[in-house]
């Protein structure tokens, strides 16, 4: 599963509803036959939202019209009914607020909590730092350190990220 950075073109339907998005990744499991359980559809996009605590007007409701936090619950829903094992979020805090922020890392801990793998890549360290077991420092597309968590330091993920070229730098970490 993956939980794109850019979540208005990559994450969301906009014009479609909320039900829909959320239900989208699970369409195989909600058929029956050739036809789409739409009962069921209904029940998993009403858990989902519930279970995320998505602000909605009603699961009709377009989610280009939900507020960035919210969309991206949306995006973290619709994949959680997956069941995945391996979970990559790409920037998955960006553009959200504290309380969306909040149940981003609740998600994560949720997953962790089941046996996924996460993979977390974030520019935002203090966050990685927080959440993270191991920390895996990438620039310019390679790797060039990897820490666990006893031995993580600011200064020294942020010496390995900028490196000589000083480019292309980011943070990866991993939470399994």
């Amino acid at each position: 599963m993956l939980v794109p950075e850019d979540r208005p073109r990559h994450g969301v339907f906009g014009a479609l509803s909320l039900r829909e998005n959320l239900a989208l990744p699970s369409l195989r499991r909600l058929a029956r036959g050739p036809l789409l359980d739409q009962q069921a559809e209904a029940k998993l996009a009403e858990r989902l939202a519930e279970r995320l605590a998505i602000k909605h007007a009603g699961l009709e409701q377009p989610v280009a019209q939900l507020s960035g936090g919210n969309q991206q619950k949306v995006v973290l829903g619709k994949w959680l009914a997956t069941e995945p094992k391996v979970v990559i979020l790409d920037e998955p805090t960006r553009g959200v607020d504290v309380g969306a922020k909040a149940a981003v890392f609740a998600f994560v801990a949720e997953l962790v909590a089941r046996g996924v793998a996460v993979i977390l890549v974030s520019s935002e360290l203090p966050e990685v730092m927080g959440v993270a077991d191991r920390i895996a420092v990438m620039r310019q597309g390679r790797l060039v350190r990897t820490m666990p968590r006893t031995e993580f330091d600011a200064e020294a993920i942020a010496a390995a990220a900028l490196g000589a070229a000083q480019g292309g730098a980011g943070v990866a970490a991993r939470r399994s």
